[in-house]
């Protein structure tokens, strides 16, 4: 009975695809069969029953290859909607048979593995791209293989059990480009400091017009900021012409100061977020979970 429940569990959690090579075994067994029958041919009937237990054995093999392969996540990024993040998984083989020609996958990449040894684990790293802000569980783990022959291709799926929260997308105006509109909040810009490329919806003025006229690309120019120990204050309403607008460019602000170590305030219609009161992670999070 263990045996037998062994076998049902494989056939219920690996999965089969036929491939090309398939069709043609299938063919080829059916014309050996013809063959034989017609002409009464021994030995070509067993050809035809070596090619059909051949195939049949590497199915079983295949199955095998890919049974009690565990995985579990080990580290993970920070995830934003439509924005690739990357995440390392831990692949481990519990049993003492070696696995061969594995390839793991999500919807987005997909990782080879051509040897896990007995008891051995590996680790390898993806990227999903979630689709929208908000709780977010990482898409299961497909491992395929053609091992050891190439007729059909064997995979399962492994649930990773992984939840994390996606922030909004951060995308919008730049902090730099915000404070040279708003120099009442942040102060003056200072000393030239360099040049970086120049984001959409910038002002002209930070055109940095020399290396335009050398290389034709545009680039920004960087200031060093006075007053830096100013704090900043962000109006929700003011941000965007809708939620997720205003989200994103709010995400945007706080991942900008946050890398700058400046100070500031979220206003919203009935809450305040300070950056001197709550951590870069609690003002994200609470970004995610806005009016969801």
């Amino acid at each position: 009975m263990k045996y037998l429940a062994t076998f049902i569990q494989i056939v219920r959690t690996i999965h089969t695809r036929p491939t090309k090579y398939f069709f043609m075994v299938v063919l080829g067994i059916v014309g050996l069969f013809f063959l034989a029958y017609m002409h009464n041919y021994n030995i070509v009937y067993l050809i035809m029953f070596f090619v059909f237990s051949l195939a049949g054995a590497s199915s079983i093999i295949g199955r095998l290859n890919l049974y009690e392969l565990e995985a579990s996540v080990l580290v993970a990024q920070n995830f934003f909607a439509n924005t690739a993040s990357s995440y390392t998984l831990s692949i481990y083989n519990p049993t003492l048979r070696e696995r061969y020609a594995l390839e793991c996958s999500n919807a987005d990449t997909s990782f080879s593995l051509d040897l896990l040894k007995a008891q051995q684990s590996k680790s390898l790293t993806l990227s999903c791209t979630p689709i929208q802000r908000g709780p977010f569980r990482l898409p299961s783990l497909q491992i395929g293989s053609y091992f050891p022959l190439p007729h059909e291709l064997l995979y399962r799926r492994l649930d990773l059990d992984y939840e994390t929260l996606v922030y909004p997308e951060p995308k919008g105006e730049s902090l730099e480009s915000f404070t040279a509109k708003n120099r009442s909040f942040f102060g003056e810009h200072d000393d030239f400091e360099g040049i970086r490329n120049f984001i959409e919806g910038e002002s002209p003025a930070l055109i940095h017009w020399p290396s335009y006229a050398k290389s034709g690309e545009l680039m920004a120019k960087e200031f060093v900021l006075l007053e830096e120990s100013k704090h900043l204050h962000f109006y929700f309403k003011n941000c965007g012409t809708d939620d997720e607008q205003r989200l994103s460019q709010l995400c945007l602000w706080a991942l900008e100061c946050n890398a700058k170590r400046i100070s500031y305030s979220i206003h919203f219609p009935s809450v305040v977020l300070h950056s001197r009161q709550r951590s870069h992670h609690e003002i994200l999070s609470f970004l995610a979970r806005y009016a969801l």
